[in-house]
């Protein structure tokens, strides 16, 4: 199972790897649209049909206070993985910071329910394995829309499978636990993002093309350092 993994890996590698002309007004090389475009449209009826209304019903019987935990919650757990990846792009003043975040509000906000250390000023700093590869140096490579999943690249593809291990839930409890912080987070993401997904989903005038460049001006800014003021989030379950 372990050479299947890392064969499969090396493959999206090389692929990430591979060059690549994007086509006249796109963004990045598109050689898979036909079943991008199929995937995208399984993705968007799933939204319309469960993760859309389940938001709602989200929105609805969760009061505002404790939303606001929740998505503390949610992005300390993310931590542990900013760090490690942080730590592997060289950057060890980001990797301190993000230490600093983590222990803070592991010990002053319950857990990470709280978020005391921006007070301090430990922000967060978003990065993932996905960008650590472009720090090495890595290709975008293609893009491609994943079953579930949503937008994509070969490299981000890759990335995903790595920052999977660095989930601290998948150590400490059970799968079903594991699986319910999961969907929880998906409907916490897609309610707070719900403007912005609904505009590009419901409202643009080709929704594969739209959530295609949202995506990958998203990425490329976030790896260039630069500050978000809305940012289009992956909609499916990670």
């Amino acid at each position: 199972m372990r050479k299947r993994i890392a064969s499969v890996l090396l493959a999206f590698l090389v692929s990430a790897c591979a060059s690549g002309e994007p086509g006249e007004g796109q963004l990045i090389a598109d050689p898979y649209e036909n079943v991008n475009r199929e995937i995208h449209s399984f993705n968007k009826g799933i939204d319309t049909a469960v993760v859309n209304p389940a938001s709602k019903a989200y929105d609805f019987v969760t009061p505002a206070l404790g939303k606001f935990l929740i998505s503390n919650a949610l992005s300390h757990l993310t931590l542990p993985g900013a760090f490690a990846n942080h730590v592997m792009q060289g950057d060890l003043g980001d990797a301190g910071e993000t230490l600093a975040r983590f222990t803070l509000n592991t010990v002053l906000g319950a857990a990470g329910f709280l978020d005391p250390a921006t007070e301090f000023g430990a922000d967060y700093i978003e990065t993932d394995f996905g960008l650590t590869l472009a720090e090495w140096g890595v290709g975008t490579g293609a893009f491609l829309e994943l079953p579930l999943f949503g937008p994509s690249t070969t490299r981000d593809a890759v990335g995903r499978v790595v920052d999977s291990i660095f989930v601290p839930t998948g150590y400490l409890v059970g799968s079903d636990v594991v699986w319910g912080v999961r969907a929880l987070d998906l409907l916490d993401t897609r309610d707070r993002y719900r403007a912005l997904i609904d505009d590009v989903l419901y409202e643009s005038e080709d929704s594969y093309r739209a959530s295609r460049n949202a995506y990958i001006q998203n990425r490329r800014s976030v790896q260039a350092g630069e500050t978000q003021i809305e940012a289009l989030p992956d909609i499916f379950i990670e």
